[in-house]
């Protein structure tokens, strides 16, 4: 799951770095098959840095790409198709490879994008109803330009939204006093609207305490939702996105520790949280476990659920889904 992250957020430079962005996009893969397929990558290694240069549109260029790695890894790994169709959108519309990510732990890869793709297959595919990944065929290339479409149209239909949430933000934290760090933290959610109070440390410079009580104080107007209401390993969202999550996890069956308070332009909570208040929360609060071990554990769940769905497929690839 860390690779997959990894990948996600930064691709990599599919045109001058194509073996070892394959490589990442492979391992990353989840296989269908009961046992990983014994693929020679060689023939898609040589040919697409050359389909890529020739592209006439990251979009165009990056089904191409996809469609490519298919039929070299005979429809196998249609987790890594995508990931390819993500790594070519980003390299053609960036033109460079970004920081190596190998390092960097998951919580840190989760703070900040660094790819410059704005078209996820996976989405695109089951926005409204479920279509299948086919980028081979004509009806795949046009059901998924059919999603596509209609994604961007969501998002576009978002930005007024936004623009209302940056205004009421931005108008929040300039009523201030001048030593409020307010501020900072709202151009910071601009950029990353995933927040710890870790990371919200190390971006501003101000200590656990302070972290907490901006993290609240942003709760409190609005700004800000926790999205997992929990003492330890919480995380806050801009509140549109933390909107999106809980969609998608309804949509998906799940029922995660999302809050469900979702911001309201222009009012005021219902019942107001003061300074005061906000600090007796923190001194009443404790410390909970170290955020690396949280990000561990939430990993490990994901990977056994991973699991569990490939045994699913499998059983459905030998025509048996009863057994």
């Amino acid at each position: 799951m860390a690779e997959l992250l990894r990948v996600i957020v930064n691709p990599g430079d599919l045109i001058h770095d194509t073996q070892r962005v394959v490589e990442r996009c492979r391992r990353a893969a989840v296989s269908i098959d009961d046992d990983d397929v014994s693929v020679d990558l060689a023939k898609a290694v040589r040919i697409l840095p050359a389909e890529l240069r020739g592209a006439p549109t990251p979009v165009l260029g990056a089904m191409r790409a996809a469609t490519l790695f298919r039929i070299e890894t005979q429809s196998s790994m249609p987790s890594a198709d995508r990931l390819i169709f993500m790594a070519a959108e980003h390299v053609l519309r960036s033109g460079g490879a970004g920081p190596p990510l190998e390092a960097l732990r998951p919580e840190a890869l989760l703070s900040r994008m660094n790819a410059s793709w704005i078209i996820t297959p996976s989405i695109a595919l089951t926005q409204g109803r479920f279509r299948a990944w086919s980028p081979g065929t004509a009806q795949g290339f046009h059901d998924l330009l059919d999603g596509i479409s209609g994604d961007l149209d969501r998002t576009l239909g978002a930005m007024p939204i936004l623009r209302r949430w940056r205004e009421d933000a931005r108008a929040t934290a300039s009523g201030k006093h001048g030593k409020s760090r307010l501020r900072d933290l709202v151009e910071l959610v601009m950029h990353e609207p995933i927040l710890t109070s870790k990371h919200l440390r190390q971006m501003l410079g101000v200590s656990e305490r302070a972290s907490l009580y901006l993290m609240q104080e942003a709760e409190s107007a609005g700004i800000l939702t926790l999205i997992t209401p929990r003492k330890s390993y919480r995380v806050w969202a801009q509140p549109q996105m933390a909107q999106l999550l809980r969609m998608r996890a309804q949509r998906s069956g799940v029922t995660p520790g999302i809050g469900s308070q979702g911001y309201k332009p222009r009012t005021e909570p219902e019942h107001p949280t003061s300074d005061a208040q906000i600090r007796a929360n923190l001194d009443r609060g404790k410390p909970g476990e170290a955020f690396s071990e949280q990000a561990e554990e939430a990993l490990s769940e994901l990977d056994a659920a991973m699991k569990k769905a490939d045994a699913v497929l499998a059983k459905y690839r030998r025509g048996d889904p009863s057994e």
